[in-house]
């Protein structure tokens, strides 16, 4: 390969990589600039469901030492959490987790459908009404936890999914409308376009080696018409 090839097709590298790189950086200033318009409380949902939180002080919920008593093996941990909106204890130990009413002491019966809308329309502070429940065994990809799920869906202008433990009730997660389009953009920010949570992805290594080739050729191209380059002679007078 002689000279003048070589620095024919390092141009023509500096300028597919810049082509290619350009793609890229615009798409991450736009995805960028839609992220930072949105405060991410409202990219979550907050406004629209909050979890119900409970407190050991409770009035009407019995002192945990008592329901503690009501497991039957070796005790490792217990909480306070919340099934179907209302206080109940999660007993866990060597034979699994226990759940119990933590008004009555008693277990805890699984969760229906009944329990789902009660719990959901606890949750759920905006103004639609609920439009369908599901049970899904196999969860979205916009759930981004196992499942399975209880799926409420209200006909709201957002487009609101509230995501509901399958066996407690409880909360897990808000999806709307606006939530779905910052995933977008996040995808395509982070340039991980399966599970979305992925920093080291092939995608974002070859932008990563087209940035360094575009500044290495670039550089390279402005020693060698500067510097390197013999000047045209100039002609006799």
């Amino acid at each position: 390969m002689t000279k003048r090839d070589f620095w024919k097709y390092l141009t023509r590298a500096h300028k597919w990589a810049g082509l290619v790189l350009g793609i890229q950086i615009l798409l991450w200033f736009a995805s960028g600039l839609f992220m930072v318009l949105f405060p991410i409380d409202e990219v979550r949902g907050s406004h629209l469901a909050e979890k119900a939180t409970w407190s050991l002080s409770e009035a009407k919920v019995i002192p945990i030492e008592i329901a503690m008593t009501a497991y039957d093996g070796t005790l490792t941990g217990a909480s306070l959490t919340s099934i179907a909106g209302e206080p109940a204890y999660a007993l866990i130990g060597d034979k699994g987790t226990l759940l119990l009413n933590a008004r009555t002491g008693k277990a805890w019966e699984p969760v229906g459908e009944n329990s789902i809308r009660a719990a959901a329309n606890k949750y759920y502070k905006g103004q639609g009404e609920i439009s369908s429940i599901i049970r899904l065994s196999e969860a979205p990809k916009e759930y981004r936890r196992p499942p399975p799920v209880w799926q409420v869906q209200y006909d709201d202008p957002d487009k609101t999914r509230l995501y509901l433990d399958a066996e407690t009730a409880e909360l897990r997660a808000v999806r709307t409308k606006l939530w779905r389009v910052y995933d977008v953009m996040w995808m395509l920010h982070i340039m991980d376009y399966k599970s979305r949570d992925n920093f080291n992805s092939w995608w974002l290594r070859l932008a990563a080696f087209l940035a360094l080739l575009f500044a290495i050729s670039g550089l390279m191209l402005v020693v060698h018409r500067i510097i390197l380059r013999p000047k045209p002679k100039r002609k006799a007078a």
